[in-house]
């Protein structure tokens, strides 16, 4: 650690919901490590995401702003995907980064991300001094060539794809035993004090633990699992068996062991840097609890959105209830690197915004209530007296229903205001050649 500012380590976690933490309540000792950075930090028990997918979440984790909701049409690209990145990268220019701040305090910077909606090619290298884009293409090349050359194969579809990605090491088959060494030399070189970022993916789908953390799941039923679950998971199919769902669960279970392994072993090698821990995970994941699957679906349900969020070794202890969105994350890492230390009630809320890239699906969280939007649909859920939600109590609460409104227009208006700002901006350093 730096004499006068303490290192900084980010962990990012893809897919992994609250519920599987012992922290949080969860009993089948799934994530030990994890437990002991919140019994040795501070604990936010209802940590929200700002969005249910990664492209509608880690754009504030890393700016503190929510990307604006609609459509991708008015972005450069020949398809939604390319449109997307765009929309993020555009979003990481209008707001300073994590990183980039961090650089501005005088922190030497690394990130290591293996997910395409936050890499270079969404400008979430901006700001660091080293990083490791490790989404790279989405298959091997020459994997690619020789299929296209296979009569009867078609190599853009997704079944082969996905085994392309399996056999290449690429895309969403990234296990964070791949890229580890790598990590632990660049750390190695970081002059102190210094920001080290990691996005772990072994938690999304597809769940494909390494060996070493398969406790519930056999080699042969994972693989079968992950080819019958596929479509499902992607949004292609409207539901599995019942036998299939709860294989799909033993390997997720897996996988949240094997991240719980990364923090165990990056929490050893670095304890002589004494840094902070900040952990959190991007968003949740459904497991047919509302009839759905994944997170492709957009919906807000606890089992999307809660997620766990915990700052280790930061000078304070504590358990925060009140509701808590991840766009403090930035506030929560600059404020401990000027002052060495945070206070956690400061970045709690009475009520934490949650919404899908095109603002169809709009939540606000509140200690007991949780307000949903779904295109002209309104719902109240009293999660205290139904943590399934599943009974509309909006009938009940008419005020609980107007505040919330209020909120997401605030959120809207603000949003729009901050782009044209940006846009004038933009076109007065052109105006003026800066």
């Amino acid at each position: 650690m730096s004499e006068t500012r303490p290192n900084l380590v980010l962990v990012s976690i893809d897919s992994l919901r609250a519920d599987h933490c012992g922290f949080l309540g969860d009993d089948r000792g799934l994530t030990p490590t994890m437990d002991e950075l919140a019994d040795d930090g501070v604990t936010f028990e209802t940590a929200i995401a700002p969005g249910p997918q990664t492209f509608s979440s880690m754009p504030a984790v890393f700016t503190s702003h929510h990307r604006p909701t609609g459509d991708l049409e008015t972005y450069p690209g020949e398809t939604n995907w390319k449109r997307r990145l765009a929309a993020i990268d555009g979003h990481l220019r209008r707001h300073p980064s994590l990183p980039e701040r961090l650089t501005e305090l005088g922190y030497s910077t690394a990130g290591f991300s293996p997910n395409l909606w936050a890499s270079a090619a969404s400008g979430f290298d901006r700001g660091f001094d080293y990083f490791a884009d490790l989404a790279g293409e989405p298959a091997d090349s020459r994997l690619h060539t020789l299929l296209s050359r296979t009569p009867g194969v078609d190599e853009t579809s997704k079944p082969v794809e996905l085994t392309l990605d399996m056999l290449s090491g690429n895309s969403f088959f990234t296990r964070w035993q791949q890229f580890y060494d790598e990590l632990d030399a660049v750390r190695r070189r970081l002059s102190e004090p210094y920001f080290l970022w990691v996005f772990l993916l072994d938690t999304h789908f597809p769940f494909l633990p390494t060996r070493t953390y398969r406790q519930e799941q056999s080699l042969l039923r994972m693989y079968l699992n992950t080819a019958r679950t596929e479509k499902v998971m992607r949004g292609h199919a409207e539901t599995v068996s019942t036998r299939a769902r709860e294989s799909m669960q033993r390997s997720y279970r897996d996988t949240v062991r094997s991240v719980d392994g990364f923090l165990q072993r990056i929490r050893s090698d670095l304890a002589s840097d004494d840094p902070v821990m900040i952990v959190h995970s991007d968003h949740g994941e459904s497991f047919n609890e509302h009839d759905n699957y994944g997170h492709h679906h957009r919906e807000l349900y606890e089992e999307n959105i809660h997620v766990p969020y915990v700052v280790s070794n930061a000078g304070t202890t504590g358990t925060i209830t009140e509701p808590t969105s991840l766009a403090t994350i930035p506030e929560v890492a600059l404020t401990i690197a000027r002052e060495g230390a945070f206070t956690p009630e400061t970045v709690a809320d009475t009520g934490v915004v949650s919404r899908c890239e095109y603002g169809t699906h709009q939540a606000v969280r509140y200690p007991r209530f949780k307000y949903v939007e779904h295109e002209d649909k309104q719902s109240l859920f009293d999660l205290e007296n139904d943590h399934r939600e599943t009974v509309d109590v909006s009938d009940e609460y008419p005020g609980r229903i107007a505040d919330s409104r209020a909120r997401l227009a605030r959120l809207e208006r603000h949003d729009r205001e901050t782009h044209e700002l940006s846009r004038a901006a933009r076109n007065l350093a052109v105006e003026c050649n800066l």
